[in-house]
C-alpha cells in the first residue's frame, strides 16, 4: 500500500520558530533568578546538638555552658523572666579559640529552636536578616561568623594567644559591613531572631562586645597550656599575656537591672595564679636586664637624679621584636637633650633660676616624637607640665616610663597623646587646647626624605594659626651627614625660622644597661642644639590654608 505523505503544518512550524526563543529566554531568566536569589541562610529545624555534644574534656567548655544555661532557660521558658521585667537577650557574642559553631548549635538544640547560619556574606545585610526571618518561625538562633582561621595555618591543635589569633585568622567582612551587621541586630530586635556572632580575633571582640547583651568565651582555660609552651620557648611577654588571658575569666552584660547573669569572676586555679606570678617575676627580671636603662642625670644645683627608661628593643628572650622601630629606643640626642634640660632653665630664664630644684616650674612643654619619653620625663622632673606626643603605637611605652619615674616627677606633670604629623592641621585636643611655651624634640630627622614633613609640622605648630603659636623650639639634632644638615637648614629657612646654636655642654651620661641593638654606642659629641623661633608670617607647606588659630 502506498503511504500518503502529509504536508507539514505551516502554522505549527511558525509557532515553533516563535516559541523556541521564548523558551530560551524563560530558561535564562530562571537561571538568573536562581543565581540572584540563592539562599542567604541555611536552616536546620533541629540543630542536632545539645550541650552533651560539646565535651567538657575540651578546656573552657564547661564554664561556657554554665554561663549559657541561663540563656537557654530564657529561650525555653521566657515567661518567668518577662514577668520580672527582663528583656530577651537577643545579641550574643561567642569568642575565644574554642568551637563556637558547635556551641551555637548546642544553644539552639537545648532551647528547641531552629538553627540558622549565614552562608552568603555578599548579600545586603538586611536581605540576609529578612531571609532568615522568613524561613524560620520565631524564636530561632541566627549564627554569624565574623572571621575564620586561615586554611594554610597549621596550629597543631593548640589554642592561641589573642595576638596569635589575630595573625592566623581572616575577616569575613569589611569594617563597614561589620557596622551594618551590628546595626541590623538592633533593627531586627522585634523579629524573634536570636543573633549569635562569633569571632576569634581580639580586635573584633573588643568592638563587638560593646554592642551585645552577653559575651561568652569558649575555650579559654587551655591558654594555661599555651603559656607553659611559651615559657618553655622563653617567649616571656606572650607567656604572661596567655596567663592573663587564662585567668581573666569571661565577661558579659546583665540582661537588665532586674535579672542579672551569674558571671564567672575568675577561672584561675591557685596553680595558675602561681604560674602567672612566677612568669611576671621572670619578665620583670628580663626587662630590667635587657630593656631598662638607668640614667643618672646631673641636676644643676641639686643632687643627681636617676631615671629608669624602658626600651621596646628586639632581644632573644621575649616577644618584642623592635616593632616600635627607632622610636622605642633611647638615642644619644635624646639623652643629650634630657641632660640639657636638667642643667639649664627654659629659654629666657636666668642662671640663678636654672640652679633651683624646679627651674621649669609652670612652663608648658610640648614634646614631638617622644619615643621612650626620656626628654619629656626629664622636663617634668624639672617642674614643667609636659605633653609627650608620638605615633599611637609608641604611646603605651611612654606611659609605662612615666609610671616608672613617677617618684621623680614631684612638681611638674607628664601625660601622653598620639599625634600624627600628617594631620597637623587637625591636631588632637590634648595638643590644641593648651598654649605652649616651649616645643622640644630630639633626633626626629634621619634622612633628607624626613625633612619636609618635620619642618612643615614644626612651622604650622609655632605659626600664627598653630597650637604652639609663638613657642620657642629647642631641637637636638644628630649630625649624620653634611648633606642632611644642609637640607634641614634650607627647609627651616624656607619656613622663615631663625635659630642659634646652643653650646653643647650637656653630653649625655653613660647609661647603665645593655647596649641597644639599634645604636652602636651612647655618645653625644655629634649632637647639635638649636633654639628655633618661627616666623610671624607663618609660612609652611601643607598648612598654608588661611583660617583661625586651631582650638
Amino acid at each position: 500500500m502506498q503511504q500518503v505523505q502529509q504536508a507539514p503544518n505551516d502554522s505549527f512550524a511558525g509557532l515553533s520558530d516563535f516559541a523556541l526563543p521564548l523558551m530560551l529566554v524563560a530558561v535564562a531568566g530562571f537561571l538568573v533568578r536562581s543565581l540572584f536569589t540563592k539562599a542567604k541562610v541555611s536552616v536546620q529545624s533541629d540543630a542536632g546538638a545539645t550541650f552533651e555534644d560539646v565535651p567538657d574534656t575540651v578546656p573552657g567548655n564547661s564554664e561556657a555552658k554554665q554561663e549559657l544555661a541561663l540563656l537557654v532557660d530564657f529561650l525555653k521558658n521566657p515567661t518567668p523572666f518577662l514577668e520580672l521585667g527582663a528583656t530577651v537577650p537577643r545579641r550574643l557574642l561567642l569568642y575565644g579559640p574554642g568551637d563556637k559553631l558547635q556551641m551555637a548549635k548546642a544553644i539552639a538544640g537545648e532551647s528547641r529552636v531552629p538553627f540558622l547560619e549565614v552562608i552568603s556574606n555578599d548579600s545586603p545585610v538586611h536581605e540576609i536578616f529578612a531571609d532568615a526571618q522568613e524561613k524560620a518561625k520565631a524564636p530561632c538562633v541566627l549564627f554569624i561568623a565574623l572571621d575564620r582561621r586561615r586554611e594554610d595555618e597549621d596550629v597543631g591543635g593548640q589554642l592561641q594567644t589573642a595576638e596569635d589569633a589575630d595573625e592566623t585568622s581572616e575577616l569575613l567582612m569589611s569594617q563597614e559591613r561589620l557596622n551594618e551587621v551590628l546595626q541590623a541586630t538592633h533593627d531586627f530586635q522585634g523579629s524573634g531572631l536570636i543573633f549569635v556572632v562569633a569571632s576569634g580575633r581580639q580586635d573584633v571582640v573588643e568592638k563587638v562586645s560593646r554592642s551585645v547583651d552577653l559575651a561568652v568565651k569558649v575555650g579559654h582555660e587551655e591558654q594555661i597550656l599555651v603559656a607553659r609552651r611559651l615559657l618553655k620557648a622563653n617567649r616571656l611577654e606572650k607567656a604572661v599575656e596567655a596567663l592573663h588571658f587564662a585567668c581573666r575569666g569571661v565577661t558579659g552584660r546583665s540582661y537588665n537591672r532586674n535579672v542579672s547573669v551569674e558571671m564567672l569572676k575568675s577561672v584561675a586555679t591557685d596553680e595558675m595564679k602561681t604560674e602567672l606570678m612566677n612568669a611576671q617575676d621572670l619578665l620583670k627580671q628580663h626587662w630590667e636586664k635587657y630593656h631598662d636603662l638607668c640614667i643618672d642625670l646631673p641636676w644643676n644645683g641639686i643632687a643627681d637624679r636617676s631615671l629608669r627608661v624602658r626600651q621596646s628593643v628586639a632581644c632573644d628572650s621575649c616577644s618584642w621584636c623592635g616593632e616600635d622601630g627607632p622610636g622605642g629606643v633611647v638615642w644619644a640626642a635624646g639623652l643629650a637633650l634630657a641632660t640639657y634640660v636638667s642643667q639649664n632653665g627654659p629659654p629666657g630664664s636666668s642662671s640663678s633660676e636654672s640652679g633651683t630644684s624646679a627651674p621649669w616650674k609652670g612652663v608648658k612643654v610640648l614634646e614631638l616624637g617622644s619615643g621612650t619619653g626620656v626628654v619629656g620625663i626629664a622636663a617634668a622632673a624639672a617642674g614643667a607640665d609636659v605633653l609627650m606626643t608620638d605615633r599611637s603605637r609608641l604611646v603605651p611605652l611612654a606611659e609605662t616610663n612615666i609610671t616608672l619615674n613617677q617618684d621623680q616627677i614631684k612638681i611638674g606633670s607628664a601625660v601622653c597623646a598620639a599625634f600624627e604629623w600628617a594631620e597637623v592641621e587637625k591636631p588632637p585636643r590634648e595638643v590644641s587646647k593648651q598654649t605652649w611655651d616651649v616645643v622640644l624634640g630630639a633626633d626626629l630627622v634621619y634622612t633628607s626624605a624626613d625633612v619636609p614633613l618635620f619642618t612643615d609640622t614644626l612651622a604650622f605648630l609655632v605659626g600664627p594659626m598653630g597650637a604652639a603659636s609663638g613657642a620657642t623650639v629647642i631641637y637636638a639634632h644628630c649630625s649624620r651627614s653634611e648633606a642632611l644638615d644642609l637640607d634641614l637648614q634650607a627647609a627651616l629657612k624656607v619656613h622663615g625660622f631663625t635659630w642659634r646654636e646652643l653650646p653643647n655642654n650637656a653630653l649625655p651620661p653613660q647609661a647603665a644597661g645593655e647596649a641597644s641593638p639599634w645604636s652602636p654606642s651612647i655618645a653625644g659629641d655629634n649632637v647639635i642644639f638649636w633654639e628655633l623661633q618661627g616666623s610671624s608670617e607663618g609660612a609652611w607647606g601643607h598648612g598654608q590654608k588661611q583660617g583661625h588659630r586651631l582650638q
